[in-house]
């Protein structure tokens, strides 16, 4: 047992039953003592107790008042009555309304022990109990956290839980286990990426971690959902940045790198340039310009590419692996810092493989020619010819090289070039198609909307609005 509370108005017997009970079997955490009914009814309603010794005849409020007070308390103690003989008709109705045991004055030590005993059994099963219903009222809340809410099985557990969840105003707060204080919260929920749903009063003032999102109001148990992605967003937010974030809606704009793009820069040793555009990536998430889910995704995309790519030189030891999942580390900063650190050892690592290599040079020279004369009707045919090399050997080392094949290699180019020109010129989109090497406009909207998401002209307005927002 965790905590007995013995309610006797007399010293000698109240901690005569208070040494009997610390030399039982029974394992005890705290033994509270109350002189009379009154004062023990203020203990019980502060502080949850699994078992209470009581007599009858007590000043202020007797034994029998307080039994009938324990119906108000959610979780009320087992009850051991200790009273003299003539109040036995009395200790025979208390137990008729839920008392436990009864024992006569003066106790005996056995028959004493043998009811600590009994109620131990009791206050265990009656623990086991709580413990599974806790455990399905937290499967519950985290199901309708986490799972779609149209689901039949949501539906149910709406029903089912609706009318014991936090009854008033609330706010989620998203953060790892240890960075919160505990006790304050009105719940605890486990969500994604190790994390947790904390929810608070909207009243209560609380002292937030560093790295933490939290929601806007909600209330009711149908809103947990919107609740914890609002304070997840947030969250990742916080994580790229210096401060607790709070949730707003925001207009959010595509990454302006792609994976091909760092796989080409890795391939040419360009491993400060990868880093240097990743922080600025990383930056536009925290300020809420940039989803932090396509962020995560363009590294665990370009980690992925990486281990693909470079099989045989990737060395295992070095856990590229772990960067596949950037929420695991402990802030944004610390896994661009591991990250850097890892791409500038593998880039030297790829370089001095290179540097051994024989065509390292008519690869590099192809790479050049490719980039200054991608405007103009290319095949892999025509360079392979300009440098002199094989067509299978040249399309095997070119992707080895850079990361990508011929045609997605010379594509990127090409959209980027367009990008440029759009954002720079008047140019019509099938004017501007054919200036930057594509012979067909319909196959370069397709690959342009296939790269950055947005067709040409809603790539255009886009630029527009963002360049007369940041005049303002």
């Amino acid at each position: 047992m965790k905590r007995i509370l013995i309610a006797e108005d007399e010293k000698h017997i109240r901690q005569g039953l208070k040494t009997m009970a610390l030399r039982s079997d029974v394992p005890i955490e705290e033994i509270i003592e109350a002189r009379n009914g009154e004062e023990a009814w203020e203990i019980l309603k502060e502080q949850k107790t699994d078992l209470l010794i009581t007599d009858i005849r007590m000043p202020k409020l007797d034994g029998i008042a307080l039994v009938e007070r324990l119906k108000e308390l959610p979780d009320p103690p087992l009850v051991l009555v200790v009273s003299g003989y003539d109040d036995f008709s009395y200790a025979v109705s208390m137990m008729r309304n839920g008392v436990q045991e009864y024992l006569l004055k003066p106790v005996e030590r056995k028959q004493f022990y043998d009811a600590l005993a009994k109620l131990e059994q009791q206050v265990c099963r009656r623990a086991s109990l709580d413990q599974d219903r806790q455990e399905q009222t937290d499967h519950a809340f985290r199901f309708l956290m986490l799972a779609s809410s149209d689901s039949h099985e949501c539906q149910r557990f709406l029903q089912q839980y609706r009318e014991i969840f936090y009854p008033d105003a609330y706010i989620g707060c998203c953060a790892t286990e240890d960075s919160v204080p505990r006790g304050r919260e009105k719940l605890r929920i486990r969500g994604e990426d190790e994390l947790y749903l904390y929810i608070f009063s909207a009243q209560e003032v609380v002292s937030w971690p560093a790295v933490s999102g939290r929601s806007r109001v909600y209330e009711g148990l149908e809103n947990l959902q919107s609740c914890y992605r609002e304070a997840l967003w947030a969250w990742r937010m916080a994580y790229f940045g210096t401060n607790a974030c709070i949730y707003e809606e925001r207009e959010i704009k595509p990454l302006i790198i792609s994976t091909e793009q760092l796989m080409s820069w890795l391939s040419l040793s360009r491993h400060t340039e990868i880093d240097r555009t990743l922080r600025s990536q990383a930056k536009m998430v925290a300020r809420g310009n940039a989803s932090p889910e396509a962020f995560a995704e363009l590294c665990e995309q370009f980690i992925g590419r990486i281990m693909e790519t470079y099989v045989n030189l990737v060395d295992p030891a070095d856990s590229p692996e772990r960067f596949l999942k950037v929420w695991n580390f402990e802030t944004g900063e610390r896994y661009l810092e591991e990250l850097g650190r890892w791409l500038e050892k593998f880039s030297n690592r790829i370089s001095q493989e290179f540097a051994d290599y024989e065509n390292k040079q008519k690869i590099r020279e192809a790479v050049r020619y490719v980039q200054e004369h991608f405007c103009e009707p290319l095949s892999m045919t025509i360079v392979s010819n300009q440098v002199s090399m094989n067509y299978s050997l040249f399309s095997h080392l070119f992707k080895q090289y850079t990361g990508t094949n011929f045609v997605s290699y010379i594509q990127e180019l090409r959209v980027n070039e367009a990008k440029r020109l759009l954002e720079t010129t008047d140019d019509r989109v099938v004017e501007l198609c054919y200036k930057v090497g594509f012979q067909d406009d319909k196959h370069f909207l397709k690959v342009f909307k296939a790269s950055t998401g947005l067709s040409p002209t809603e790539y255009r307005r886009a630029h527009l609005r963002m360049n007369n927002g940041s005049e303002k």
